[in-house]
């Protein structure tokens, strides 16, 4: 079963739960004890099968993002035409790739509580939100493809 996508902020909190030491990722013995807590009877070996089908990036680990990837249904052709749109509005020179470039013009980062507070920079602030929406999937160039914006 997928969920819809007005539940994903539910999924999000029901990580939050289970991860028991609020390290932001969930290891596979944090796993284990959730699918017990839920009743779900599987064996050592199905257990740590199921691990690695969320475990996008193989680092041992759940991030919050890798849990709900596995768990969101895809977009169908609407939505999809709709995000496509939304990127090609948001990539400014036609390059392909969103970049801290095509952001500035799109979001006042200067109003972030964190460069307010003087914590961060703008360009810091920008920066992590480019490397946020290229996802687990993204190779962490600063550039947000098409297909990493589509998720």
């Amino acid at each position: 079963m997928r969920a819809r996508a007005g539940s994903l902020d539910k999924l999000a909190q029901s990580f939050k739960i289970i991860d028991s030491d609020n390290s932001g990722q969930l290891s596979e013995d944090e796993f284990e004890a959730a699918l017990k807590r839920c009743n779900i009877p599987l064996q050592k070996s199905d257990i740590t099968a199921l691990f690695k089908l969320f475990d996008q990036n193989n680092d041992k680990s759940i991030s919050c993002e890798e849990f709900i990837n596995v768990l969101k249904e895809p977009l169908n052709p609407r939505r999809r035409a709709m995000v496509i749109r939304c990127f090609k509005d948001m990539d400014k020179d036609g390059s392909g790739e969103l970049d801290i470039k095509d952001l500035k013009d799109l979001w006042c980062a200067k109003e972030h509580p964190d460069v307010i507070a003087g914590r961060k920079s703008e360009k810091q602030v920008l920066t992590e939100f480019i490397t946020n929406m290229e996802g687990t999937s993204g190779n962490r160039d600063g550039k947000v493809t098409l297909n990493e914006f589509i998720g």
